[in-house]
């Protein structure tokens, strides 16, 4: 009957009767799921692969394409537009909002722009209904 005492006084049920140790377990589980989800969600919104995004810089420059990464030193956006403002013919007419597709500029630079995280101010899916959206399916 001894040896059998003996052999319980090391068993893992025997430590549970101690005082506090199941409540250093479950913080230590508690932790360790918490460090878990932090590292397997995603933090922040998703890029919708089938929808186009604009990037908005701390230049106040605004950039719309297909964003195809948000983590990294650097952004990477395809078939990037840029919104510019054309005037009217005459005094009277309001000046107009066009897009120009970057790679369409004088210096002419590839179809793909990378812009650096820290110069991202924020970034959003657009809806495909949007003007935005439309336009650029337009112009394509």
């Amino acid at each position: 009957m001894e040896s059998v005492k003996k052999e319980m006084k090391n068993t893992p049920l025997r430590l549970y009767k101690q005082p506090g140790a199941v409540m250093i377990t479950a913080a230590i589980v508690l932790v360790g799921a918490l460090l878990g989800l932090m590292l397997l969600v995603p933090k922040g919104e998703r890029i919708k692969a089938g929808q186009y995004q604009v990037v908005y810089t701390t230049s106040g420059q605004a950039y719309f394409g297909k964003l195809q990464n948000t983590g990294g030193d650097y952004l990477v956006l395809k078939s990037p537009y840029t919104a510019q403002e054309v005037k009217g013919t005459d005094e009277k007419s309001q000046p107009q909002t066009t897009l120009v597709k970057v790679s369409q500029q004088a210096y002419g630079p590839e179809d793909v722009m990378s812009l650096k995280s820290e110069q991202v101010l924020f970034w959003q899916n657009l809806r495909p209904d949007s003007k935005v959206a439309k336009a650029i399916e337009s112009k394509q």
